[in-house]
């Protein structure tokens, strides 16, 4: 998964007491950074113009600007503390930041909250209410980084307080950070030794530098969730606090050097055209990261000398420290503002936001961020109340962030509008429901209201083969197989299910005829991975993860060869070395499949089910008694599968391929339906649920005891 894919719902990055706006619009005063405020307003509008759709390509960059000036003003106040008084004052440091940060943050929970429970439909609600819960304890990034590990929910809109996952970040560091200054000011003193800034500075490289080769490791292996994790983050906060560490209780130059000018100046530059022009298909944070986060440090360095002819002579401008000083406040409100309008405008219009009004709306969350800074962020900031009562501002950051909770309350309770029990609460027989009802060129009966329907369309996420529930399915990261048996396990006839999670997905429908035909099934299952004879092809990248395990799992079918191997898969494309190209996946296909059958193993190729819209679940939510509302054409959604590929491959592969093409029995006549025969179809991630899945046990059965011939009537 690349940078494009993952920063459109992730972007923007709120930071803690370098948060924008922390001595925000404010007169020039002793020891005031006005290119810090300027820096910040570089960051908020990279990212605002981002979401708003206009072309600042990398704006999600604007996220790691604030992590370094995080670091750097934090532990500037840290070492300067521990210089004093040889320890740090973790309560009155963690209440500050409570004073600073919270009001706002839970005040915007709180609205985001009500009004998602006006317009966010079905069960994606509960999903909201438990995005909240995350945001208030500052553990929201974690929740994120677990639900992107599930590729297969890849139909899941952005939450509304998504936005939340970097302040996340920054408040797990101001937690521990100060904590580990004091367990290594006590160790110090033990040692007979008084505390300093090298030995800070060394215990903090040794954190930065472990944190980003963990950050290179596992951006590359797991991109998605790389991106929330703390983890992955650290080191940028670090190099902030390293340059704090550097520059505090040192004398500025009385001169500053045109040196120092020129390369702030040079930095500024790298941020603009970093944030303009850095390709989105890389893995993010990683490596890449150095590109903001060190034109960032330059900058503040720079303006550590005092040169008025440095950045600050643009980012020191009374509009530049405006916005860096609201910028906390925009940050806050401009996500909620964008998600929670994209979703009004598709219940009252049906589509969803046109750019422009992206546009308008994107430059109106401005408005609620000046409310919420003039009356709730500046007054209790600044404001004497609990000033000098640390304790006393830890219990009101605890009740604060309970509010936070209880916000998101109602939103958990939601109830289906679908009844999943029949009448009389007896279940039909598989015969008689999904696929088994379907009759070629004929409409579905129940497409428009089943009355009942299993599984409950807004849970058909949870509808999975054993395959995905078993964790045999291993991850993008993987290159070794794991082999998993199902069916009769001591089965004379041994069936290979090889391939990607929509090969999986005809487990079930596999299962169901194991018993009495005396199927031993083994899977071999990888994300996103073809099973062909080709360079594998992850978006925009080549993918030898996939090759690795390709070659594996050859070896382990040529150790122990299967009577027969069904294969599926979404890929459309294998990698050239710039592009996924459809001819070099047909002829890797080809390949595999005919090496298989030559070898004495028959290939059933079962064709890719169509490609569904996303959020399925939304619209049957919305037309709970009109799913034909929600019915979609089959001609795109095939054009978007890998079944044009494997169509063209089986025509060329020879004997011993076939091609099991099942969908007239998934969209019969052309159009594909939610619910066949009182069954959903289709759950998120453009797979069928393993409901449907197992109605489609005859036709699967059939073209498998075909393939397999003889041996299977012996």
């Amino acid at each position: 998964m690349t940078v494009a894919e993952l920063a459109p719902a992730r972007a923007a990055g709120a930071p803690g007491a370098g948060a924008p706006g922390d001595g925000s619009a404010e007169p020039p005063r002793r020891g005031f950074r006005p290119d810090i405020e300027g820096l910040r307003a570089v960051a908020v509008l990279s990212v605002l113009l981002y979401h708003a759709g206009l072309p600042v390509h990398a704006g999600f960059v604007g996220v790691d600007i604030f992590f370094v000036i995080s670091g750097f003003l934090i532990t500037g106040l840290l070492v300067a503390e521990l210089d004093r008084t040889g320890t740090v004052s973790w309560p009155r440091f963690l209440g500050r930041r409570i004073r600073r940060l919270l009001p706002a943050a839970v005040l915007v929970l709180v609205v985001t909250s009500f009004f998602s429970w006006l317009v966010v439909p079905g069960l994606r609600l509960r999903s909201v209410g438990h995005d909240v819960i995350g945001a208030a304890t500052y553990v929201v990034n974690w929740v994120l980084a677990g639900r992107e590990v599930d590729y297969l929910a890849s139909d899941a809109r952005p939450s509304p307080v998504q936005h939340f996952w970097s302040l996340s970040v920054e408040e797990q560091f101001y937690v521990v950070w100060p904590l580990l200054l004091v367990a290594l000011a006590f160790v110090l003193r033990r040692l007979g030794r008084t505390p300093d800034r090298r030995t800070v500075g060394l215990a903090l490289g040794v954190l930065v530098g472990a944190s980003f080769l963990w950050s290179v490791g596992y951006s590359h292996s797991s991109p998605a969730p790389a991106f929330f994790v703390t983890t992955t983050r650290v080191w940028e906060l670090g190099v902030g606090a390293l340059l704090a560490v550097w520059l505090t209780g040192r004398e500025r130059p009385a001169e500053p050097s045109p040196a120092s000018v020129a390369l702030g100046w040079a930095g500024l530059v790298a941020l603009v055209v970093v944030a303009v022009r850095l390709p989105t298909d890389v893995d993010w944070p990683g490596a890449w990261a150095l590109l903001p986060t060190l034109p960032t440090a330059l900058v503040l360095w720079s303006g550590w000398h005092g040169s008025p002819h440095g950045p600050v002579r643009l980012l020191g401008t009374r509009p530049m420290v405006r916005i860096g000083g609201l910028s906390y406040s925009i940050y806050l409100w401009h996500w909620p503002v964008l998600v929670l309008g994209d979703w009004s405008a598709e219940w009252l219009t049906g589509d969803p936001l046109a750019g422009w009004a992206k546009v308008a709306l994107a430059a109106a969350s401005v408005w609620p961020a000046w409310v919420s800074w003039r009356f709730v962020e500046q007054p209790l900031h600044h404001g004497p109340w609990l000033r000098t009562r640390p304790r006393a501002l830890l219990a009101a950051g605890l009740a604060l962030s309970s509010v936070g909770v209880l916000a998101a309350l109602p939103l958990l309770p939601v109830r289906t509008p679908f009844v999943t029990t029949p009448p009389g609460g007896r279940m039909p027989a598989d015969g008689d429901l999904g696929a088994g009802t379907v009759v070629p060129g004929r409409a579905v009966a129940d497409a428009g209201d089943p009355g009942w329907v299993v599984p409950d369309p807004l849970r058909a996420g949870e509808d999975r083969p054993a395959a995905d529930v078993d964790r045999c399915q291993v991850d993008a990261a993987a290159t070794e197989p794991v082999r998993c048996t199902f069916g009769d396990p001591q089965g004379p006839t041994t069936i290979a299910l090889v391939g990607d999670s929509k090969a999986m997905q005809w487990l079930p429908a596999l299962q169901a005829r194991a018993g009495e035909q005396g199927w031993r099934i083994v899977t071999y299952g990888k994300s996103a991975c073809a099973f062909a004879d080709a360079p594998a092809a992850a978006p925009g990248s080549a993918y030898p993860e996939c090759d690795a395990w390709n070659a594996a799992v050859v070896s382990a079918l040529a150790e122990d060869p299967p009577d027969l191997v069904v294969t599926s898969g979404v890929a459309r494309g294998a990698w050239d070395g710039r592009r996924a190209d459809a001819d070099l996946l047909v002829d890797g296909y080809a390949r595999r499949w005919s090496a298989l059958a030559t070898a004495g193993s028959p290939v059933v190729v079962v064709g890719d089910s169509p490609l569904s819209p996303d959020d399925l679940d939304v619209c049957a939510a919305r037309h709970p008694r009109d799913l034909e509302a929600c019915t979609f054409d089959a001609a795109p959604g095939v054009a978007g599968s890998g079944l044009p590929v494997q169509r063209r491959a089986a025509a060329v592969a020879g004997e011993g391929v076939r091609l099991l093409d099942l969908t007239e029995r998934i969209c019969p006549g052309g159009r594909c339906p939610v619910v066949i025969g009182h069954v959903a179809v289709h759950r998120p991630g453009d797979h069928l649920t393993a409901t449907y899945a197992r109605t489609l046990a005859p036709a699967v059965a059939q073209a498998l005891t075909s393939a397999l011939g003889p041996r299977d009537a012996g």
